[in-house]
């Protein structure tokens, strides 16, 4: 049996965010002949573009809020495991500097 692999990256492809992004308008190839409907038209498909124009800037913006979100989780754990490496440290010198001044002390607590 030969096993196809669906990705050969480590992480799950998902999608980028709950909402699709708006599906394109119908726009029409001819004006129509009046200078009125030419300019309701026209006025029609700028505000499209613009709608379109500050979807792109919001899915953009979530997306800049998901990856800052992202960096400081991150750096949050580095610094979790920064500050308990550091306290482990910290706990193993001063036990080994009490063993070597305590001839009797012993090394209880450290697993």
């Amino acid at each position: 049996m030969k096993m196809n692999k669906k990705s050969t990256g480590l992480t799950k492809i998902r999608p980028k965010w709950l909402w699709s992004p708006p599906k394109s308008e119908n726009i029409p190839s001819v004006l129509p002949k009046s200078k009125t409907a030419r300019l309701a038209l026209q006025a029609k498909l700028a505000n499209i573009a613009a709608e379109k124009s500050i979807s792109r800037a919001y899915y953009l913006e979530l997306e800049r809020i998901k990856a800052l979100g992202d960096a400081m989780f991150k750096s949050g754990k580095a610094l979790r495991y920064s500050i308990i490496s550091s306290g482990r440290q910290i706990l193993l010198r001063t036990e080994a500097a009490r063993r070597s001044f305590e001839p009797g002390y012993r090394n209880r607590f450290l697993p």
